[in-house]
């Protein structure tokens, strides 16, 4: 796996480097400072980009969307401590696969960078409720009749035992459902699960 890590500060881009070589196990790592020190031909052969933003770069994202279109298993992953809300919404339009804020936890990390290599986006919950306002977002969350009852049940505060009562079925099935609610909605837990809910307006009260 060939990982490209860009951020201006060497600070990032040296934990970085030691972060993903032990999580990927791979030294084909490069770290550059800015994305403009990489050519076109060398971000074709990147695996995973991982992007440390600091200001408005919606160029970088184009730039890399663009790559990505001709190499689609690509993924691509920004880190936006300055919360640019315009670029977030840009990088959801254009695909980009995960987009966290900040880096509090190891495990969490870890489990993020997984979770997009497998396929799945994962944007901060905070960013959330911006999603509303982008239709192919909106479009890719197809939650089944059944998901969404128990999405209710969860915004109403009960546990998956007292869920299972209601719906009549094993507490493995409803937690099997929350475990394909959290992630058809990239969400990582019942709270994360509630806040997107509630910011979406899709709790039904008639449940």
């Amino acid at each position: 796996m060939k990982i490209l890590v860009v951020s201006e500060s060497f600070i990032i881009r040296d934990s970085l480097n030691h972060i993903l070589n032990e999580i990927l196990d791979t030294d084909d790592i490069i770290t550059v400072s800015n994305l403009n020190n990489v050519l076109d031909k060398e971000l074709l052969e990147i695996d995973f980009s991982f992007i440390d933003v600091n200001k408005n770069n919606i160029s970088i994202v184009e730039r890399l969307s663009k790559i990505r279109r001709k190499f689609k298993s690509s993924k691509i992953m920004i880190l936006d401590s300055k919360k640019d809300i315009e670029l977030f919404i840009k990088s959801v339009d254009y695909g980009i696969d995960g987009y966290i804020l900040n880096i509090d936890d190891k495990d969490e990390f870890i489990y993020i960078i997984n979770k997009v290599l497998n396929g799945k986006k994962f944007y901060d919950s905070e960013l959330l409720q911006y999603t509303i306002h982008n239709e192919k977002t909106n479009n890719e969350i197809d939650l089944t009749n059944r998901e969404k009852c128990v999405l209710n049940y969860v915004c109403k505060g009960l546990s998956n035992k007292d869920i299972a009562k209601e719906l009549k079925v094993t507490d493995y099935t409803i937690k099997k459902h929350i475990s394909n609610i959290l992630s058809k909605l990239n969400l990582r837990n019942r709270q994360d699960i509630i806040l997107y809910a509630q910011e979406n307006h899709i709790i039904d009260d008639t449940i």
